[in-house]
């Protein structure tokens, strides 16, 4: 006899960090920062307007989910997408939102 439901775990699916690591307005900001090439952290601060702590935060959860790639020269390590892959993820996203948006305001309209 069951006592009590045995929860199933659920299986770790690997994408939960592309996404995850997207999940944050900064971080699509640096991504779309670097679209044009690679940066260091002393790049990306000024035009975040954020402390450096926070930049470099951002850009290890994005290194850590595939998203970026890194090279060291001297003391600075500069930053670029690994894979252009990401911006249709983005576009995607993008269209995405512009269907829910167009259909809630259809929505709207019509009540």
């Amino acid at each position: 006899m069951l006592k009590r439901k045995e929860r199933v775990k659920e299986p770790e699916d690997p994408r939960r960090d592309v996404f995850s690591a997207l999940a944050c307005s900064r971080r699509i900001q640096i991504v779309e920062l670097l679209r044009d090439g690679e940066k260091c952290a002393s790049d990306i601060i000024p035009i975040l307007g954020i402390d450096q702590s926070a930049v470099s935060r951002h850009l290890s959860i994005l290194k850590k989910a595939g998203i970026l790639a890194s090279r060291k020269k001297g003391v600075n390590v500069y930053y670029r997408i690994a894979s252009d892959k990401v911006f249709t993820l983005l576009e995607v996203a993008s269209e995405i939102v512009e269907r829910r948006n167009k259909e809630l305001l259809k929505k709207l309209k019509g009540s």
